[in-house]
């Protein structure tokens, strides 16, 4: 089960404007053990994952799958979000509670993507707000 956002996914939510800097976990680019004793800059392919620090920058933030569900919207208007496991495929969509009509549907094989899909959704239509209009 994927535990959280690429850093890919995590720099289009900042192009989308919003602040990631609450972000409960970071990637971080280690020093390999040749650069460490030979004084060198070479860093790891891979970056490794650690649990944030509360004040402090990280230069790739990681949101975690409640750091999503901490920035969705339970409501918009009538419209209620719900995510279900549907088969073999998560599902987030928002449906109008009394017609049961679907406004907006995403879909995955992770439960983190289909959030994540959803809240770019939410911010490129006006729903979570970015920028200067952020808490």
């Amino acid at each position: 089960m994927k535990e959280v956002l690429s850093i890919e996914q995590m720099k289009h939510l900042k192009e989308l404007g919003l602040d990631t800097s609450d972000a409960s976990m970071h990637w971080q680019f280690l020093p390999t053990a040749d650069s460490i004793i030979n004084g060198t800059d070479e860093i790891e392919k891979e970056p490794c994952l650690f649990v944030s620090q509360p004040n402090m920058e990280h230069e790739y933030p990681a949101y975690t799958l409640q750091d999503i569900l901490d920035k969705l919207p339970c409501f918009i208007g009538n419209q209620v979000l719900t995510i279900q496991k549907l088969a073999d495929s998560y599902t987030c969509l928002y449906m109008e509670p009394y017609t049961r009509s679907m406004i907006n549907i995403t879909e995955s094989k992770e439960p983190i993507d289909a959030a994540y899909d959803m809240l770019c959704w939410c911010i490129e239509n006006g729903y979570v707000k970015v920028g200067k209009e952020e808490k």
